[in-house]
């Protein structure tokens, strides 16, 4: 009996996937999200700390508006950046249950923040506004922790597990 393989199912002998994300691809990705986190916070210090009252009621603070379109500039490439990120490290990773829970919980905070980003320039409706608001200052904030967390002390745990598995 003659047994037919299937080349395309047979295993590539390409050179394995190096664990660790290329040292520039990384730089850029935690340049880009330090940019819009500082810029982010930076705002939130000028907008509660130092408005002024003008004329005609509370006056930003002269650097406030310019922070602010950069943190909006820089939110947009993070939309690519989420995809980029969804589409290569998460799904290589996921499969392998290395800080699925902390992935997976950072990720929802990336998507809750895209989102009460958007609200905040298309609700009008006041209470929604400062609803929109409240939440994406805290969830700002929040992500800080497990950012943290996801990238830099799981790693140790994360390769002992990786290397007591038999796949």
């Amino acid at each position: 009996m003659h047994r037919h393989v299937d080349h395309r199912r047979a295993p590539s002998k390409k050179s394995p996937v190096p664990d660790r994300m290329a040292a520039r691809k990384r730089l850029a990705i935690y340049s880009l999200l330090g940019t819009l986190w500082f810029s982010g916070c930076a705002w939130l210090v000028l907008d509660r700390f130092f408005v002024s009252k003008g004329q005609f009621g509370m006056t930003p603070h002269p650097w406030a508006p310019a922070i602010l379109l950069l943190h909006g500039m820089v939110a947009i490439l993070s939309m690519y950046l989420l995809g980029w990120v969804t589409a290569r490290h998460v799904l290589r990773w996921w499969p392998g249950r290395l800080r699925r829970w902390s992935g997976g919980v950072l990720a929802g905070f990336f998507v809750l923040l895209a989102l009460s980003g958007f609200a905040l320039f298309f609700v009008s409706d006041d209470r929604w506004q400062h609803f929109a608001a409240t939440a994406h200052d805290a969830l700002g904030l929040g992500i800080t922790v497990l950012a943290i967390q996801h990238w830099f002390f799981a790693r140790r745990r994360d390769m002992r597990s990786a290397a007591s598995r038999p796949w």
